[in-house]
């Protein structure tokens, strides 16, 4: 059995002279000090009366500069915890500050880069380049024949910034410590999406809790109106898709051989509050996505009897807690039967069946580059009404990935897509594979969850766009980054201490 308690390249102890090191330090102190006082005077400017809450802010702002200089990998783990938690759009939404992300991204890239100037020279991780490249490229290509083009260039621009915190996190998460750290960093985020939608499910409140528990008044079942919760992503659908497809990283970890009390008590928390939140959200899709991560790990676990067990106990506690409307809500599932005849009592079927014929029709008349990245809206008044289905004069969007990749992009975006599904799904394969010859068991599920998750995503994007993509790159980079780690320890063989075969446990990431 091996230990690797070096994978990949470590963050050095040595570093260079004091006199080499001190000016850069400096620099950046000051620098990130003043970054900390930006938002402090736009919101000091914004809000007069609330100064002590803008102050308290900097000092937040400036101790997590001070945490993330001295390892830059907790800087990782924030970039992480905002992009899932979507705490940058609430506070956009809610107080107009636009800045948090940036900020963040900006902060850690700077201590990032002080890191590398202060420490000997390092080979950098750039898992499934040529295929993220490619891919955004395929959305270039699109850009041009775009009906609005400022919609066009904000997607791309998304995509970017998507980009720079997929690197980030490969490049700042060194060794498999720090990807354990990154993966309870989105469990961590679950607990603080799903947190707010129970305590609102629970008592019933009408507060949206400043942005964090959005609540949407919908139809349940046809004829039947009732509270939907979307917490801080702001819609139920795509709230239930990043809690369940977090669940695998949640349920590994608490049937992982050899761990902690309190990792098995954390993991078992993050997975209770994402499956108890997804039943405020009503979403009918959830439901196959928790199946699919039930059966999956029946058949492949080899602590089947835990899965079991834990499946049965969620059972009786749904039950339990599940609001007596959503029983009815699964039961419209099987008016889907009808979808040929056209006789849809739920209306939000035939929304999806004509956005599908519309994107289709997209597809068909522009089948090269599409009509645009984030044009799908701005066409599909005209293409529903080519499709003939219904009378829709709304602005709609695509509900389904795949159409909406297909819509925008064309043949160039579908190819690049599957290039880097293909690209990613092969790296993690082979670094699995290779822990499980050392015998790694750990690591090797640790890489497997996240494989899992990233294939809960795309089953649930049949029915969901891409308006949250930047969750699903995020558990890409995670399981990219894990399958690049392993795979380093062969170009590490030689080095002492990089692997060295003596257990079955992978101590490094525990």
């Amino acid at each position: 059995m091996a230990t690797l308690t070096g994978l990949g390249n470590e963050w050095r102890s040595s570093r260079l002279p004091a006199w080499t090191t001190a000016w850069p330090a400096a620099l950046a102190w000051w620098l990130l000090g003043l970054a900390a006082g930006v938002p402090v005077l736009e919101a000091a400017a914004r809000y007069p009366a609330h100064v002590v809450l803008s102050v308290a802010g900097a000092l937040v702002v400036m101790g997590a500069a001070l945490v993330v200089l001295r390892n830059p990998a907790w800087g990782a783990c924030a970039l992480i915890v905002i992009v899932y938690w979507n705490l940058s759009d609430v506070v956009t939404d809610t107080w107009g500050f636009g800045w948090v992300l940036r900020l963040a991204l900006a902060g850690v890239a700077a201590a990032g880069a002080l890191d590398v100037l202060i420490s000997e020279p390092r080979r950098g991780r750039w898992p499934v380049l040529a295929a993220m490249l490619a891919y955004g490229a395929a959305q270039a290509l699109a850009t041009p024949g775009a009906m609005d083009p400022a919609v066009a260039h904000a997607a791309l621009i998304e995509y970017g910034k998507a980009l720079v915190v997929f690197y980030l996190v490969t490049n700042l998460l060194r060794t498999p410590r720090a990807l354990r750290w990154g993966v309870n960093a989105v469990l961590l985020g679950v607990v603080l999406l799903g947190a707010p939608v129970i305590y609102q499910g629970v008592t019933g409140t009408s507060s949206q809790l400043w942005g964090f528990g959005s609540r949407f008044y919908k139809e349940i079942v046809p004829g039947q109106f009732g509270w939907r919760l979307g917490g801080a992503m702001g819609d139920p659908n795509f709230l239930a898709m990043v809690l369940v497809a977090a669940l695998p990283l949640a349920l590994m970890q608490a049937i992982e051989r050899g761990a902690s009390r309190w990792r098995r008590a954390g993991a078992l928390t993050a997975a209770a509050v994402a499956l108890w939140a997804t039943l405020y959200t009503y979403s009918r899709a959830s439901l196959i996505g928790v199946a699919l991560v039930a059966l999956v790990l029946m058949v492949r676990h080899p602590r089947r009897r835990w899965v079991l067990a834990g499946t049965a106990a969620a059972l009786l506690a749904a039950v339990v807690v599940m609001p007596q409307s959503f029983f009815s809500r699964l039961a419209t599932l099987t008016e889907f039967g009808q979808v040929r005849r056209l006789q849809l009592p739920d209306s939000s079927f035939q929304v999806r069946l004509n956005a599908d014929y519309s994107g289709t029709l997209m597809f068909l008349q522009h089948p090269l580059l599409g009509v645009g990245p984030g044009n799908y809206p701005d066409n599909y008044q005209h293409y529903s009404a080519l499709a003939g289905l219904a009378i829709d004069p709304t602005m709609r969007d695509p509900h389904n990935l795949y159409i909406q990749i297909a819509s925008e992009t064309g043949l160039a975006g579908l190819a690049s897509f599957a290039f880097l599904m293909w690209a990613s799904f092969a790296l993690m394969e082979r670094g699995r594979r290779r822990l499980r010859r050392l015998r790694a068991e750990n690591f090797a599920d640790l890489i497997w969850a996240l494989e899992l998750a990233l294939a809960t995503y795309l089953v649930l994007s049949m029915f969901l766009h891409g308006a949250y993509f930047r969750h699903f790159l995020l558990l890409l980079a995670l399981g990219t980054l894990g399958g690049t780690m392993a795979l380093d320890g062969a170009a590490g063989d030689a080095a002492p201490g990089t692997l060295a075969p003596r257990s079955g446990q992978l101590h490094s990431v525990g």
